[in-house]
């Protein structure tokens, strides 16, 4: 009896174990470009949104950064200004004031949004359009110090230099539909090949 039920119990694991998958469902296949292994696909000439305009999506001059170790170390982080009153804070902040804001609500209601959901509004949205994504937190050489928003220039990352206008303007859309004043961030980077298999 007791040969039978490991061999049943053995069954039933290697039965789940088939049909389970360790990729969440909404995830994007992973790019097998080994150039990204270097970097950003592209260049910074593709990107065409004017820096510092007063009119459409505001972004800074992007920083560009080289830190070395791999291609998620390459390429450069372009900060997006909101132009709304309410403010971004890092994921685990909670209280009555810290939600995503329903549609049409008030500047008062939810003056502080976690970054994560807006992430993953940009993600969703970068996803429609058919735009890689290759990671959400920190941007490309950021200097993140604990739960201080402004050290991670917290961004959703893409791996293609062509992809940068659309994906400012998805993020400005998001920006502005939420009534967000702070700025949110996309980090145009390669891929971390160590951790990637082609």
């Amino acid at each position: 009896m007791r040969h039978q039920t490991s061999l049943v119990l053995v069954l039933a694991f290697t039965a789940v174990a088939s049909t389970s998958s360790c990729a969440p469902p909404d995830s994007t296949p992973v790019p097998s470009d080994p150039r990204l292994c270097d970097g950003p696909l592209g260049t910074r000439a593709q990107l065409t949104t004017p820096i510092g305009a007063t009119e459409g999506p505001r972004i800074d001059e992007p920083l560009e950064c080289s830190e070395g170790g791999s291609g998620m170390d390459e390429g450069a982080y372009i900060r997006i200004h909101g132009q709304g009153s309410r403010q971004l804070v890092m994921p685990g902040r909670s209280g009555e004031q810290t939600c995503v804001p329903p549609a049409g609500a008030k500047s008062g209601v939810c003056p502080e949004v976690p970054a994560h959901e807006v992430a993953d509004e940009i993600k969703k949205r970068l996803h429609a359009r058919g735009i890689v994504v290759n990671g959400i937190g920190a941007g490309v050489c950021a200097q993140p110090a604990g739960d201080d928003f402004d050290t991670w220039d917290y961004s959703v990352g893409i791996t293609d230099w062509k992809d940068a206008d659309a994906a400012v303007a998805i993020v400005d859309e998001v920006l502005q539909g939420w009534g967000i004043g702070h700025h949110f961030g996309i980090s145009v980077r390669g891929m971390n090949c160590d951790m990637v298999l082609f």
